[in-house]
C-alpha cells in the first residue's frame, strides 16, 4: 500500500513539472510578459545591475547620493568686471585739499530786555583747513565781495576764504564773525532793541 501511494505520488509530481514545463517554455519570458512594477527592489540580487546593464547617458545626477559625483574641473576666468567710480579723497585728510568746498548753515538768536542782547552760535569746518581762512560776512541786502561769487542758496567761497551768506535777520544790524581757526569760527550778533532777534544764513569755505 505505501508502495503504491509513493508511486502515485511520483506520477502527479512529474505530470506538473511537465505542464508547468509545456506553459512556461525555457527563455519564453520577456518584457511584454512583466506586468509594470512587477520587479521589486528586493528581487534584484546585490551586484546584478553592472554597467553593462546601465545604457549610456540615460542616469541623471539626481540617481547618484550627494557626495558621489565629484567636481569637474574649474572653468576658465571669467572676464574683468568694469572699474568703479572714483571716490573723493580719505575722510580725515590732514588738510582740506586746495579748491574742495565745505558748505554748511547757520542759525542764532534770542530774546532781550534792552539793546545790545548777545547771540552767538559756531560753525565747525569738519575738515582742518591748511590754515585759518580770512572771513568774509554777506549781511542780508548786501553785495558779496568777488572773494564770495555765491550766495545764500548756493554759498561759495574763492580759495582760502571763508563767505558767510545772511538769509534773514531781525532786530539785529547783522552778524560778525570772530575766533576764526583752521577747524571752524563763531558768528554773534547783538540785538537793536528790547524784545525778539535773530540771524540766519548759510556758508562756504575753501581749501587755500
Amino acid at each position: 500500500m505505501v508502495v503504491a501511494c509513493l508511486a502515485l505520488l511520483l506520477a502527479l509530481g512529474g505530470t506538473s513539472v511537465a505542464a508547468v514545463s509545456q506553459l512556461v517554455p525555457r527563455n519564453s519570458v520577456g518584457t511584454a510578459q512583466l506586468r509594470n512594477n512587477a520587479v521589486a527592489t528586493a528581487k534584484i540580487r546585490n551586484n546584478a545591475i553592472t554597467s553593462a546593464k546601465v545604457r549610456n547617458r540615460s542616469l541623471l545626477a539626481v540617481d547618484f547620493a550627494v557626495g558621489q559625483i565629484p567636481a569637474g574641473p574649474a572653468g576658465p576666468a571669467g572676464a574683468p568686471g568694469a572699474a568703479g567710480a572714483t571716490g573723493p579723497a580719505g575722510p580725515f585728510p590732514d588738510a582740506l585739499p586746495s579748491g574742495r568746498t565745505i558748505r554748511g548753515a547757520y542759525n542764532m538768536g534770542g530774546t532781550s530786555a534792552a539793546a545790545g542782547g548777545l547771540a552767538n552760535t559756531s560753525v565747525s569746518f569738519i575738515y582742518a583747513l591748511a590754515a585759518a581762512p580770512t572771513v568774509f560776512f554777506v549781511r542780508q541786502g548786501t553785495a558779496a565781495p568777488t572773494q564770495c561769487p555765491g550766495n545764500a542758496t548756493f554759498p561759495q567761497a574763492t580759495a582760502g576764504n571763508l563767505c558767510v551768506y545772511e538769509t534773514q535777520r531781525l532786530n539785529t544790524a547783522g552778524g560778525l564773525v570772530n575766533e576764526v581757526n583752521r577747524s571752524g569760527a563763531t558768528i554773534f550778533i547783538n540785538s537793536t532793541a528790547a524784545g525778539g532777534f535773530f540771524s540766519f544764513g548759510t556758508w562756504a569755505v575753501t581749501g587755500a
